[in-house]
């Protein structure tokens, strides 16, 4: 399952999401260009290569390193190539005493993973490390402007860095036993250390100790629910253990707990493959006003109602500019921004009161041409239908922060989220996860 992807750059446990991935920190390093391509492939490459892929599997990433990197050297061409070769980077690095080494060393890795990407890697593991990113990196967590939560700005006291530092050399060597024992005597040090029961937690899912991995993911959970890790490595856990019913919950608290990140949703969508079931967003057409000075201009299509109930969105419209929405969307939000993301807007930011509010209007509109019968519920157009659906349900303050924000309304989410999540998830689980195909 794609929840296996570790996203808190501590080098060692994340590597082990790439074995988990196959089947179905630092700042990433782009490297300047691509390299053209090389294609010489010697007389064991075949037998070299089928060497690599059984030691990968078989969880021994570092014994793989020196195949896969004679592997890259022969064809740069090849993307789960260069994909595995920075896992075993990744491995690597932190078995090195030399902190310069073990740095330059994940730097290779991560220019590795970025040259996967570029030869057509889409995989769970690169797209969700990659997109990942920027939560090491002050200039885009400030340009995205989404607050950083406790699980990732609080990285341990000493004693248990330093712990945990020993347990990453144990875990990527697969001396699970001493890992498991290093990462909970970390956690024990410091109680609000969450990589420290994440890790634990993965190295007890490594040694197929379901139960007692999920006791600690519990743990990261409670010490910050707003980060979707733990979430993810839990529910990864149960789909293992066979509950499917109870790893979607998990899955569906990963993607509330941060909706704005690839790594939920692809694990929420990976569910539903396996499951059968339909995971997508429901979609409402809002119409894509224009203003002129500050003025809406007359759009003819909202002149003419046909019977679908179109001419409602004339409120939304409205109802929009009055607000001061000068537009459909808010791409960016004028202000300051934290190296955290806390965002201070300056001016204008469509905000999802104003957004709430504005559909409600439609949904109004709808209302008052059902009661004059000049339209019937059956014939509204389908976006008109959902509005009308989610309004009863209390949901449209939902669909607005999961699937249709923009720069203004996303703001919004933390403050929603931490108020409303059962109502989040409920509405996760009725709109976004379907029925089964």
């Amino acid at each position: 399952m794609v929840g296996r992807v570790k996203t808190s750059m501590s080098v060692a446990v994340l590597v082990a999401c790439a074995w988990t991935l196959n089947g179905f920190a630092q700042t990433p390093v782009t490297p300047p260009g691509p390299a053209p391509p090389h294609v010489e492939h010697g007389p064991d490459f075949d037998s070299e290569r089928k060497q690599a892929n059984d030691l990968f599997l078989a969880h021994r990433p570092l014994d793989a390193l020196p195949l896969y990197e004679d592997l890259c050297r022969q064809d740069n061409t090849i993307a789960v190539f260069a994909e595995r070769h920075a896992a075993g980077l990744f491995a690597k690095a932190p078995t090195l005493a030399d902190p310069a080494e073990a740095k330059k060393t994940q730097e290779e890795g991560w220019a590795e993973l970025n040259r996967a990407k570029a030869l057509g890697d889409n995989s769970a593991y690169v797209q969700s490390l990659l997109d990942e990113h920027y939560k090491t990196n002050p200039i885009t967590v400030a340009l995205r402007g989404i607050p950083l939560t406790p699980g990732y700005t609080y990285h341990g006291s000493a004693e248990a860095q330093a712990l945990l530092k020993q347990a990453e050399v144990y875990f990527s060597q697969r001396q699970l036993d001493k890992a498991a024992e290093l990462y909970t005597a970390a956690a024990t040090k410091d109680p609000n250390y969450y990589d420290a029961a994440l890790y634990a937690g993965d190295t007890y899912f490594n040694m197929q100790q379901m139960p007692t991995a999920g006791v600690w993911f519990a743990k990261a959970i409670a010490i910050d629910p707003d980060r979707d890790t733990a979430y993810r490595y839990w529910g990864d856990a149960l789909h293992k253990s066979g509950d499917m019913a109870s790893a979607k919950g998990k899955f569906e608290a990963a993607y509330v707990a941060e909706p704005y990140n690839k790594p939920g949703w692809l694990s929420l969508q990976q569910w539903g493959k396996e499951a059968q079931v339909t995971v997508a967003p429901p979609r409402i057409n809002r119409p894509k006003y224009t203003t002129l000075y500050g003025k809406l201009v007359d759009d003819p299509a909202m002149q003419n109602e046909i019977g679908d109930g179109h001419t409602a969105w004339l409120a939304y419209e409205k109802a929009r500019v009055a607000h001061g929405g000068l537009a459909q969307y808010q791409w960016i939000v004028a202000g300051s921004t934290s190296n955290t993301g806390v965002l201070t807007p300056n001016g204008y930011r469509h905000s999802l009161q104003e957004e709430v509010d504005s559909l409600n209007a439609t949904v109004d509109a709808v209302k008052t041409m059902l009661e004059n019968g000049t339209i019937a519920e059956e014939k509204l157009e389908p976006s008109l239908q959902l509005l009308l659906k989610l309004q009863r349900d209390g949901m449209i303050a939902c669909w607005v922060l999961l699937n249709g924000y923009d720069a203004g309304t996303l703001q919004d989410y933390a403050p929603f989220r931490k108020t409303h999540r059962e109502l989040l998830l409920a509405y996760v689980d009725k709109y976004v996860v379907g029925a089964k195909q």
